[in-house]
C-alpha cells in the first residue's frame, strides 16, 4: 500500500492508498460527503480534526489522494483518436 507524507503550512499529513472496498463505502452522488469520505479515510483523520482543516489543506490532500490512487487517470481517460 503506497502512502505519501506532505506538509502544508506547518502541518504534516501521511496519506495512504485507499482499499477498493474502503472506495465502496464511498457515495460519490454525494459530492460533499465523498470528498470528506476520501480525506478521513486516506488520512485516519477523526471527524472533529477533518471540522479543522483548512481550504487549503484539504484540497493538499485531495490531489495526493487522487494521485495515489490513480484518480487522475479514471476521472480523465485518455481521448481516443478519431
Amino acid at each position: 500500500m503506497e502512502t505519501k507524507k506532505i506538509v502544508i503550512g506547518e502541518k504534516e499529513f501521511i496519506i495512504k492508498e485507499l482499499l477498493a472496498c474502503d472506495v465502496d463505502t464511498i457515495d460519490f452522488d454525494d459530492k460533499k460527503e465523498a470528498l470528506k469520505k476520501q480525506v478521513m479515510l486516506s488520512t485516519g483523520m477523526s471527524e472533529e480534526e477533518y471540522t479543522k482543516l483548512t481550504l487549503k489543506e484539504r484540497l493538499g490532500i485531495l490531489k495526493i489522494v487522487s494521485e495515489i490512487n490513480g484518480l487522475n487517470d479514471f476521472m480523465n481517460p485518455p481521448k481516443q483518436g478519431g
